[in-house]
């Protein structure tokens, strides 16, 4: 009888040992399930915060149009500071720059701007990356394609070449030479714009300006950026004037920007949109076209940031 009574009780503890197993595994599953419901839900705001950025964007630019339409510079207030809001459980941060004012890679598209070309080279010297990228980015960005296609196409994942201009910087990733530390070292300088857009000299750094004036040392691109900074080139010919004041009378006639030539407002700008929620960061860059005609703001392309 006793050993039947101590069976029972060993089953007992069994049982209850399975229950109470059973009951910490069902606890642990509806807590997991918890924070996946607070993950997708924090993940749901998140995106929604983010795609009411351009509600911030569209009437600081359109305001800058309304101001003045005829030249965009680095001392207007969407250059100068970032723009910030309080939200529910977080911040988010915009910080506008002008794409115009980098060079616009698709200009390589055309494979007879031999001005644009030498540009390009020069840009790549004066960033301390190999020159032979400028021809493998040109072949990449051009109908023809590029000299050595089947490199693309016989990679593990292959790679499309020959469509033509590109609309967007991450796609010289794949440009064979590229490195990561070669892009990071490139990507701020340049833009994938539409052919023939012009290069903005009021916000132009002094490496792209040094590219496409190759009649400029460093000291006269020094002077022309400290004259920029005192009063902002209100046209092309204002620029050219006191270009050739500055530096030289043909720095202008010798100058080698793409087609497109120079300009002193804006079209295309980017804007980083960094958004803090619950402690989480997640980021995204927008592709903004500012319409000329009327100022109305668009997003041509949107791409998130990898953490």
């Amino acid at each position: 009888m006793r050993g039947d009574r101590g069976i029972a009780l060993l089953n007992a503890l069994i049982m209850v040992a399975a229950i109470a197993a059973l009951a910490a595994g069902l606890m642990l599953r509806a807590g997991a399930s918890l924070d996946r419901a607070q993950d997708l839900q924090t993940s749901q705001q998140a995106a929604l915060h983010l795609d009411a950025a351009v509600l911030l964007l569209d009437p600081v630019l359109r305001a800058d149009w309304l101001r003045a339409p005829e030249i965009d510079h680095l001392n207007e207030p969407w250059a100068r500071q970032p723009i910030e809001a309080e939200i529910d459980r977080g911040t988010l941060t915009v910080q506008l720059s002008d794409l115009q004012g980098r060079f616009n890679v698709n200009s390589l598209a055309n494979a007879t701007d031999s001005a644009a070309s030498r540009a390009f080279e020069r840009l790549l010297r004066r960033l301390g990356l190999p020159v032979v990228l400028g021809p493998e980015i040109a072949g990449f960005v051009q109908p023809r394609g590029p000299v050595r296609a089947a490199d693309y196409a016989n990679r593990p994942v292959p790679v499309k070449v020959g469509t033509g201009a590109v609309d967007r910087v991450e796609a010289l990733r794949l440009v064979r030479g590229m490195t990561e530390a070669h892009y990071a070292r490139l990507a701020p300088y340049v833009a994938a714009l539409p052919p023939g857009s012009p290069l903005n000299v009021n916000t132009a750094p002094a490496e792209i300006l040094a590219a496409v004036l190759p009649a400029a040392n460093p000291a006269n691109i020094a002077r022309l950026l400290d004259e920029r900074a005192r009063a902002p080139f209100t046209s092309p010919a204002d620029f050219a004037a006191r270009a050739e004041r500055l530096i030289h009378p043909r720095v202008i006639a010798q100058a080698e920007a793409p087609a497109g030539g120079f300009a002193t407002r804006t079209r295309w700008f980017e804007a980083r949109v960094d958004l803090v929620l619950d402690g989480r960061v997640q980021s995204r860059i927008l592709t903004l076209e500012r319409v000329p005609l009327d100022g109305a703001v668009t997003i041509a392309h949107r791409r998130m940031i990898l953490p």
